[in-house]
């Protein structure tokens, strides 16, 4: 099984636009599902402290893990265990999603890495989830900026 995905999109607008799409809660319920999947997002973004990702879609979420590097518009990633796959709330079950900001000509590189599946069902659909919300997330980077412009 492959133990590791990686995603990129360029986003026309600043590191610091791209981080605060990334970072602000009520931002990333929007790029995450909007209204339909009633996103909440707790966190504090302090290293070792949880996050939390509540939802519904078909029934309720919980998406719980910890955040494991926080450098300021440049690196972010925490670990992501997600109560639909039913396993124990063991370190191994746990997968780890970083996203890193790269100043580029045209804007931002967005790279997104998720690594630690421990089933293939979670590799297929966070794939699957993730290879269109990145594109959501520039979106909503490249909307902000036109807003502002």
């Amino acid at each position: 099984m492959t133990d590791k995905f990686s995603t990129n999109v360029l986003i026309h607008a600043t590191r610091e636009q791209v981080w605060n799409i990334l970072t602000t809660p009520e931002i990333m319920a929007d790029w995450m599902g909007g209204d339909e999947l009633q996103i909440k997002v707790i966190t504090t973004w302090e290293i070792n402290s949880p996050i939390l990702i509540q939802g519904f879609h078909h029934m309720k979420f919980e998406n719980s893990g910890w955040v494991l590097q926080y450098e300021k518009e440049s690196r972010l990633s925490y670990s992501h265990l997600s109560n639909i796959s039913r396993l124990p709330d063991k370190p191994e079950n746990y997968t780890v999603m970083e996203f890193v900001l790269t100043p580029a000509e045209e804007g931002t590189l967005l790279t997104l890495n998720i690594e630690n599946f421990p089933t293939e069902v979670i590799l297929k659909h966070l794939a699957f989830y993730w290879r269109t919300t990145i594109f959501k997330i520039k979106k909503v980077a490249e909307e902000k900026l036109t807003q502002v412009s």
